[in-house]
């Protein structure tokens, strides 16, 4: 059931994800302090990647590392382009290196994840748990 839906529900995560990076949110981006803004980064980022390697892997059958790649490569091409627009097109936010470092560090912390499940997998000799 939820190999059906993980697409919309990756079309949605990325539109809210722009949606937050983009819109000024009440001055709720100001009192956030550094690090918890570059945690929340990471972890958007690394929820990012799990979702579209479904997404590739279920959905358009993909193999494994493939559909690894994939994800990764579009959360980051997505990443930078939301820091571009972030300095081309709003003038509440502003774009900053270390956030993009931030969505690596999430895109990574992703990667490990699903190649540990993938090792996991491998020895049992099950299918996924998606």
């Amino acid at each position: 059931m939820l190999k059906k839906f993980t697409f919309l529900i990756s079309i949605f995560y990325t539109l809210t994800l722009s949606a937050l990076s983009l819109f000024k949110i009440n001055d709720v981006v100001e009192k956030i302090p550094s690090f918890n803004d570059k945690a929340g980064h990471a972890i958007a980022h690394l929820i990012f990647v799990v979702l579209w390697f479904v997404v590739f892997y279920f959905k358009f059958n993909l193999k494994y590392n493939k559909a690894l790649g994939y994800a990764a490569l579009f959360s980051l091409a997505y990443g930078v382009l939301i820091e571009l627009l972030q300095e081309w097109v709003t003038v509440s936010r502003q774009s900053e290196y270390n956030d993009v470092l931030a969505n690596a560090l999430g895109i990574v912390f992703a990667l490990l994840l699903l190649l540990s499940i993938k090792k996991r997998m491998l020895k049992s000799n099950n299918t996924l748990l998606f």
